[in-house]
């Protein structure tokens, strides 16, 4: 079951781009090739996210363009490349649209499929009949020893009302 995205596709862009939350390696790689401090590339990707809220930008290219004026200001090297020609524009394009239905039976083939482990260690745990005999008694113990302690408080609770109705 699929979900609607809100983000625009420019902001899916300077994401992409720039990184999330955390700035991306090959952003931090490409303002270090730049000579521009850290701070420079968190203020680059906060004034990109600013200017595509108060819909300055309008479309992919035009935040593709005003990185590019962005890290050529606040640039100290000279570079001769275009850092957004490394990253595709394919996936910032979409705008949260559910695919549409394949008319195959299983999209997957078996051996491709992949079932995620029933505990953080990737622990099986075994049933009841696979149980050998010593495991299985100390499960029974302790199971035994829960109901025990319930009856315990249950107990003290009644001898609690008792003593309130004296």
């Amino acid at each position: 079951m699929g979900f609607y995205n809100a983000n625009t596709p420019e902001q899916k862009r300077v994401k992409k781009l720039t990184g999330d939350i955390n700035i991306s390696d090959l952003f931090k790689n490409e303002c270090k090739t730049r000579g521009i401090a850290i701070y420079n590339a968190y203020n680059i990707q906060k004034r990109l996210l600013h200017e595509v809220e108060q819909e300055q930008l309008h479309g992919v290219k035009e935040v593709d363009d005003r990185l590019m004026e962005l890290l050529d200001e606040r640039g100290k090297n000279k570079v001769t490349h275009r850092y957004v020609d490394f990253i595709s524009n394919e996936d910032s394009a979409s705008k949260g649209i559910i695919p549409q239905k394949t008319n195959e039976q299983n999209p997957l083939p078996p051996n491709q499929i992949r079932i995620p482990p029933r505990a953080r260690d990737g622990k099986q745990f075994l049933n009841d009949d696979e149980l050998p005999e010593i495991e299985m008694l100390k499960k029974i113990m302790l199971q035994n020893k829960k109901i025990i302690n319930q009856n315990k408080i249950i107990l003290e609770q009644l001898r609690k009302l008792g003593e309130k109705d004296d």
